[in-house]
């Protein structure tokens, strides 16, 4: 296996992927492989559907109704973040790891990029790209990735 891994997150899920060299047909070719996968239940449509039962306050600074649905969905992401920095720290305690590329969204980089600071911090490399392809089987990623550079 090499040292490089990649991360695909959005606010749901978050795959794990390790750069390995290939068995099949065509021998000696590098491929991405999922190591591992987190879900966050809370930002999937079920989980969305059970926070909708929760009944809008009354603000009364200014005179409107409001829920803080979106206070709610940025503590969300941000315990998942952690979660996710988490399992990166110690899959790099465990692994061979040189450089770990982060693709996620928009929403989500600031978040990723606090939570892996312990792991910047170990001398790992962290490069980014802002692009959603938690939808995307491995092979498609590794061909975004190498458009992308």
């Amino acid at each position: 296996m090499s040292g490089d891994w990649v991360i695909v997150a959005d606010g749901a899920q978050a795959r794990f992927m390790v750069f390995g060299w290939h068995d099949g047909p065509r021998r000696g070719a590098l491929r991405l492989f999922e190591s591992s996968q987190l879900s966050n239940p809370e930002c999937t449509v079920s989980g969305r559907r059970d926070g909708r039962k929760i009944k809008s306050g009354y603000d009364s600074t200014s005179y409107r109704y409001t829920d803080h649905r979106e206070q709610h969905d940025d503590e969300l992401h941000r315990r998942f973040a952690s979660r996710i920095g988490r399992q990166t720290h110690a899959l790099v305690m465990i692994g061979d790891v040189s450089a770990i590329t982060l693709v996620t969204t928009t929403r989500m980089m600031g978040l990723l990029q606090s939570a892996l600071q312990p792991v910047a911090r170990i001398g790992i490399s962290l490069r980014t790209l802002q692009r959603d392809y938690t939808w995307c089987k491995p092979a498609q990623i590794q061909q975004h990735l190498s458009e992308n550079g």
